[in-house]
């Protein structure tokens, strides 16, 4: 992974086991950062591109390698199509998943995380990776009110991820990326307060 550089912006990751209420926490942080005053991007992967659709696709009968490049490659356009310009405006950039997800999901998949970090050498680093954890008996019960499943959140893989997640984590600290872990299984103002407080005390200092 590559710095982030003379972009002004603040570029934030927020990775963890479907379920697990990645979409929740992003719509309260981004809720809570405007009100203080903070311009605030929004934005996902798979994105909603052409490419992020087929990737979507082709995920749900087609795994290993070649789902790992195309995820990779939807990444790629991702930062040069939105990520990068947000950050050249100065804005809060907030990804619903980026780079971790690779780690856990192609993992899950058979990819070896060195072959996942060689596909992403390229991409911008996160200032913050947001880890977002919660009881796996929570997890599959979320899972099990969705009416539309993907071929990963089906057959109870939600133990999986999370030891994928964990492994994830270890491997992005070598990487020197800043990391905290959220909690999810409930307290979600407790929960946004820990990210919006990280952010704050440490987007000037980067």
């Amino acid at each position: 992974m590559r710095e982030k550089d003379d972009l002004h912006g603040f570029l934030v990751a927020v990775d963890g086991p479907n379920g697990v209420g990645k979409s929740t926490l992003i719509g309260a942080v981004e809720i809570k950062m405007k009100l203080l005053g903070y311009r605030v991007y929004t934005t996902k992967e798979p994105t909603n591109t052409e490419l992020g659709k087929f990737v979507r696709k082709f995920s749900e009968n087609h795994f290993g390698t070649s789902l790992a490049c195309l995820v990779a490659a939807d990444r790629y356009e991702h930062i040069v199509s939105e990520l990068v310009p947000e950050l050249q405006k100065g804005s809060l950039v907030i990804t619903d998943r980026y780079i971790l997800s690779s780690l856990i999901l192609q993992q899950m998949d058979g990819v070896n995380s060195t072959f996942i970090f060689d596909i992403n050498a390229e991409i911008i680093k996160p200032d913050l990776q947001v880890a977002v954890f919660a009881d796996e008996k929570i997890l599959r019960k979320r899972l099990a009110e969705r009416n539309i499943l993907t071929r990963f959140e089906k057959g109870n893989q939600s133990n999986g991820e999370l030891y994928y997640l964990e492994k994830g984590i270890g491997e992005l600290e070598k990487e020197n990326v800043n990391i905290i872990r959220i909690n999810n299984n409930d307290n979600l103002e407790a929960n946004v307060e820990k990210v919006v407080s990280y952010i704050i005390d440490n987007w000037r200092k980067i």
